[in-house]
């Protein structure tokens, strides 16, 4: 373990706790999962005091190399503003809307991407950690004091959240439900309404209703649940909510590959419309199309236990997004159809939500693209 003792000891502090050493990989471990939080802050030899986290480790942030040894402060400094952008209710368009203020209350700070999260988000594919034992345990020691909430396992998303009902009891239901990742999420988060749930499942499968139906009944429910709290999913974290924004795209980007129709069902439909309810019983849609919705529910988690508001973009931001569309090939035709949505096509359609996302995902400025994504995700909650 040589090379692990060379490697430069990180601290990190959050909520007034100060955690570590952690070495640089466990720490870029700890990242790429997504736990990082917008006040949590670091330090490590070369640093004079703590640092924001997102400052350090931004897109073009520094990471200077030690200077001189110093025992690392024992009070983590004063909490930063918290710079979650913020922006409002559910919307009916995909359109953002703007702050005709232009922000001003906003102090600027720089928003992590963490390249990973395309990796546990989308498609289930399976990180390589290469200290799982200690990163777990920092997790763990995060999730004990202020509730940070682990990121689902490859094999959970795999599971087909809506099959496995027919001739089942509750119990076998339930058991089954709990092999998926969305409900587990669910289930912790709404006990009584999960039961109604499986209780409803388990007397449909007494029926005789095979799994489309029962699959379909289970998807209409979960719709309906994600709309009454989609406000609440809009005050998540901006990595909370960063993570819906990649994971819907990728699934943009998969459907539209495998038909427009589904591409159309999961703009409009969700995982009430029969061809998504088809496609999370069992394919290999299955894992993407659970990633993002089990990332909207651990949104909806995170806003329930503590509400941010967020700045809406400013003109010039919505600007900036629709020089970005026409770069893309987008016509004055295209920018009307988009704001009347439902009237496309279903391939034009995707074509225009894929687009609008892929600017938004493309923004250099990460605060501008947070601001822009958030303010999208409205429809994706609600609709």
């Amino acid at each position: 373990m040589a090379g692990q003792a060379s490697q430069p000891q990180w601290y990190l502090a959050r909520d007034g706790k100060q955690h570590g050493p952690i070495s640089e990989a466990e720490l870029t471990q700890f990242i790429e999962q997504g736990h990082l939080q917008p006040n949590d802050l670091v330090w490590r030899e070369g640093f004079a005091d703590w640092r924001p986290a997102m400052l350090v480790f931004a897109p073009g942030g520094t990471n200077p190399p030690a200077a001189r040894a110093a025992p690392p402060p024992r009070r983590p400094m004063a909490r930063q503003p918290d710079t979650d952008l913020a922006g409002g209710g559910a919307g009916r368009s995909y359109a953002p809307e703007y702050d005709e203020g232009g922000g001003s209350r906003f102090r600027p700070g720089r928003v992590v991407l963490v390249l990973l999260l395309l990796a546990v988000f989308s498609g289930g594919a399976a990180l390589v950690y290469l200290y799982p034992e200690r990163v777990s345990r920092l997790v763990a020691s995060f999730t004990t004091s202020s509730g940070t909430m682990a990121i689902a396992d490859s094999k959970s998303l795999e599971a087909p959240p809506l099959a496995g009902f027919s001739g089942g009891t509750a119990e076998g239901i339930d058991a089954n439900l709990q092999a998926t990742a969305l409900w587990r999420v669910v289930k912790r988060e709404f006990p009584d309404w999960y039961k109604e749930r499986v209780d409803e499942a388990a007397a449909l499968a007494r029926d005789r209703k095979d799994d489309a139906a029962i699959g379909k009944h289970m998807g209409t429910k979960l719709r309906e649940l994600r709309r009454q709290q989609a406000a609440t999913g809009l005050q998540a974290t901006q990595q909370r909510l960063k993570a819906v924004a990649v994971s819907f795209f990728d699934n943009l980007v998969q459907l539209r590959a495998h038909s427009p129709e589904a591409c159309h069902a999961l703009i409009v439909g969700g995982e009430a419309s029969p061809a998504i309810v088809a496609l999370l019983q069992g394919t290999k849609y299955t894992a993407g199309l659970q990633a993002q919705l089990t990332a909207m529910f651990e949104a909806i988690a995170e806003g329930r236990k503590q509400a941010r508001v967020h700045i809406r973009p400013s003109r010039a931001d919505f600007q900036q997004l629709a020089d970005d569309l026409k770069k893309m090939g987008w016509t004055q035709e295209d920018m009307v159809l988009f704001n009347e949505l439902r009237k496309a096509p279903p391939e034009k359609m995707c074509q225009l939500v894929h687009d609008f996302f892929k600017a938004q995902l493309d923004v250099q400025d990460p605060e501008v693209q947070t601001k822009l994504i958030i303010s999208a995700l409205g429809p994706v909650f609600a609709d």
